[in-house]
């Protein structure tokens, strides 16, 4: 029984030596108003002044975010789908009208870069398995649009696919890059 009594006194003594209150931030941004208080807070619950994150109505509008209030000018459009890793994608657009789209699905470490200049530019580009590879879209005024997917086959080799009847790109090679025009 002693040595029962002893092992519990021991680990009460520990546990009474050890424990600490605990302190931790709160989960809500709050606001600073007159003066600034840095530390911990004290109080458990929250303030009744606090404000609350955003939530949109329950209506089924969604209020308008900044960067749509104002319709855009030009009318250009750029949309970018990556589903890899260390990718990079640099959409370019001078002109009216231009539109691109670009996606990398299943890529590592590879670049983008679509060059638009003129009015009514289209380009689709897509990426599939490919690892390392660097393209460069070239769109001067007056060019076709450009529909193009890029694939690196089981064997290693890459195959460029565009639809039927679509205005073959010129594909050739600078360096470690690909330019399209």
């Amino acid at each position: 029984m002693r040595f029962t009594l002893g092992r519990f006194a021991a680990a009460f003594a520990t546990a009474a030596l050890f424990s600490q209150t605990a302190l931790a931030d709160s989960a809500f941004v709050t606001q600073v108003t007159g003066g600034a208080f840095f530390g911990h807070a004290l109080v458990s619950n929250p303030i009744a002044g606090q404000s609350l994150p955003y939530a949109p109505p329950r209506n089924g509008t969604m209020q308008q975010t900044p960067e749509t209030l104002l319709p855009a000018t030009s009318g250009n459009a750029a949309g970018t789908l990556e589903m890899g890793r260390s990718n990079f994608v640099l959409q370019a657009q001078a002109g009216s009208g231009n539109k691109s789209n670009v996606g990398i699905l299943g890529g590592t470490h590879d670049n983008v870069a679509i060059l638009q200049h003129g009015q009514g530019l289209v380009s689709n580009l897509a990426l599939v398995g490919v690892k390392g590879l660097n393209v460069d879209v070239l769109e001067p005024p007056g060019t076709a649009p450009l529909n193009m997917l890029i694939a690196r086959l089981p064997n290693g080799a890459f195959d460029i696919i565009q639809p039927k009847g679509a205005r073959p790109a010129t594909v050739f090679r600078v360096g470690n890059t690909l330019v399209v025009k």
